[in-house]
């Protein structure tokens, strides 16, 4: 049984743009990459969540104390962003 095709929906992006989302693709297709971003979109903005977590802990400490959270959290994230990861169904 074949399967059904999905919806095809053309857009007409800038080309600064395009060339922007090109530039980061990773090695997946354009389409790929915009489905994935359009996806997120509508999910829970864990950045903002986390800004608002983070910003209780960070209100007692003095700016050095502030700068040192700061590098370590952008150092897991990048440890993070560094490990393979399995691609969501």
């Amino acid at each position: 049984m074949s399967r059904s095709p999905r919806p095809s929906f053309h857009v007409r992006l800038p080309p600064e743009l395009k060339a922007r989302l090109e530039a980061v693709r990773g090695g997946k297709s354009l389409n790929r990459e915009v489905v994935d971003r359009l996806e997120r979109s509508f999910g829970e903005d864990l950045a903002s969540r986390f800004g608002e977590v983070i910003a209780a802990y960070l209100a007692p400490l003095d700016d050095e104390e502030r700068a040192k959270v700061v590098d370590l959290a952008s150092e897991l994230a990048a440890m993070l962003m560094a490990k393979p990861r399995k691609r969501a169904p």
